[in-house]
């Protein structure tokens, strides 16, 4: 075994990384240990392997260990995951708003069955890409992608990608008009939930990770397409089922509006 394949394999390791960050702490040892390994793995290195725990459990993603471990061990966000989860069922729809890499639309998928529908929207294309890497690898042809940012009306959006040296998933809508984009900065095309729903199966659960954009996206889906949506927020408390509910990942004012959080 060579030394690349070798701490590829140890990357997905949760032993052995703790080792490494052990390791790397020494004197003397610690900074040739990291040389090495960013030489061999530089940053942006994607391994295939299977999530280890949970109801994701053998699915099979293609992560950067640096950043993305916390998707294969299977706890990413185990709160979401679990008010997800308890909304939907066989023959439900989910919409993911801001789905980064799919995990959550791979999770949803599964519960829903092939009877049901899942709408990834993603407005990063790179991570857009990887979801539909991850869909076809898991056989999952109920989930449907969408290169798209969702606003409060359908129009361009100036968007700044996450830094390359992270996971991308914070990536966000550059809402000042006097703000100048970054070097990572695009334009993508925006549409809105009310616009999709029109035309689509009304959807069970709405998942909204926008990087503070949230309130933005909830206003765009304000024609009545969703009888009984529950906003369960964050932190997410226990409620019982209802025809439809919006899980957002941004605390939310003493009147239960959508907040940014950052």
């Amino acid at each position: 075994m060579n030394l690349t394949v070798f701490l590829v394999r140890a990357s997905c390791s949760p032993r052995l990384r703790s080792f490494y960050g052990n390791l790397c702490g020494l004197p003397v040892v610690g900074g040739p240990s990291r040389r090495v390994v960013r030489h061999v793995l530089p940053p942006g290195t994607r391994v295939w392997a299977r999530v280890a725990v949970g109801f994701g459990k053998g699915l099979r993603l293609c992560a950067d260990p640096r950043y993305e471990q916390d998707y294969l061990n299977g706890v990413h966000e185990s709160l979401i995951q679990e008010a997800i989860l308890r909304h939907l069922q066989r023959g439900g729809v989910f919409y993911d708003v801001g789905a980064h890499i799919g995990f959550f639309s791979l999770l949803a998928a599964r519960a829903v069955g092939e009877e049901g529908e899942v709408a990834a929207f993603e407005a990063d294309p790179e991570n857009a890409a990887r979801i539909r890497e991850h869909v076809d690898r898991n056989a999952l042809a109920q989930v449907r992608v969408f290169p798209l940012a969702v606003w409060s009306k359908r129009c361009r959006v100036r968007f700044e990608r996450a830094s390359e040296f992270s996971s991308r998933n914070q990536g966000a809508v550059v809402q000042a008009s006097d703000t100048a984009l970054g070097a990572d900065g695009i334009e993508v095309e925006a549409t809105t939930l009310d616009s999709y729903a029109r035309d689509h199966r009304p959807p069970t659960v709405i998942k909204v990770d926008a990087e503070g954009g949230e309130a933005e996206v909830l206003e765009g889906a304000a024609e009545g397409l969703y009888p009984g949506m529950v906003d369960v927020g964050a932190p997410i408390p226990a409620a019982p089922a209802c025809p439809s509910t919006a899980i957002t990942d941004a605390p939310r004012t003493q009147e239960g509006r959508s907040q940014a959080r950052r």
